[in-house]
């Protein structure tokens, strides 16, 4: 879903920040000559009709044992739409998640818990300085909000973007540490999900500049250390999810 409230400087789905559809001129070339043209990226689309479209993979959804998941941009961006059509998940029997960064308000949380069955929580930056340069936004909301899951008895799955020279430092990871540590009792697992670089081509596309060109992809290595730290917090870890 279209529409994000941070402005992440990693951000691989750029195409999302905005609610609004973008259309950028393309070129390839083919048999030696360069063909133009142009992709849209978003389209607006009923509730009913993108209800229609989930439906049509529902075997997939019950031999993986899997559903439909939600995610963008910020699916809570649009709270309304995202309701109805948890909604209808519910109705249909389809198991729902919700890929969130958690800038959203409280009383959307409220409304969407009730038909998501499993939350994957963004933690991106813990120290509220560097997570306000990196995103634009502080996260106190974005902590407030993972408890307020949490309390009420939601599914959450903590998701942390591992960010060499961003939010790897030792400093860092101990307050991920300790704020994991003590909901460790609540929530499930922990998901590291390395960076990777392949969302350059889309910034050029969209005539935008990668913030962090600098940024360099975690080695296995590192990620697997990384990993048996955070094993540390008392919850499962795994590297992807």
């Amino acid at each position: 879903m279209k529409g994000c409230p941070l402005q992440c400087k990693w951000c691989h789905n750029p195409e999302s920040r905005s609610v609004e559809a973008i259309t950028v001129e393309t070129s390839r070339k083919l048999n030696g000559k360069i063909l133009r043209g142009s992709r849209t990226f978003g389209e607006e689309i009923g509730d009913q009709e993108l209800m229609d479209l989930l439906l049509r993979d529902r075997h997939f959804y019950i031999a993986s044992g899997g559903g439909v998941t939600f995610s963008g941009g910020e699916p809570l961006f649009q709270p309304l739409a995202l309701e109805t059509i948890l909604k209808l998940c519910r109705e249909h029997g389809l198991h729902t998640a919700v890929d969130t960064c958690g800038h959203a308000d409280a009383d959307d949380f409220t409304r969407v818990k009730e038909f998501t069955d499993l939350f994957l929580f963004d933690l991106k930056v813990m120290d509220p300085e560097r997570h306000k340069e990196y995103t634009g936004t502080g996260n106190e909301r974005i902590h407030s909000n993972v408890d307020l899951l949490l309390r009420s008895g939601a599914r959450v799955i903590f998701r942390v973007p591992v960010l060499p020279g961003v939010n790897t430092s030792g400093e860092e990871t101990e307050r991920f540490l300790s704020f994991i540590r003590e909901r460790s009792h609540l929530a499930e697992a922990v998901h590291l999900l390395p960076y990777h670089r392949i969302a350059s081509g889309k910034y050029r596309r969209l005539g935008l500049t990668v913030d962090m060109e600098e940024l360099e992809e975690p080695s296995p290595e590192f990620t697997k250390e990384l990993k048996y730290k955070f094993e540390t917090s008392g919850l499962p870890v795994t590297i992807g999810g």
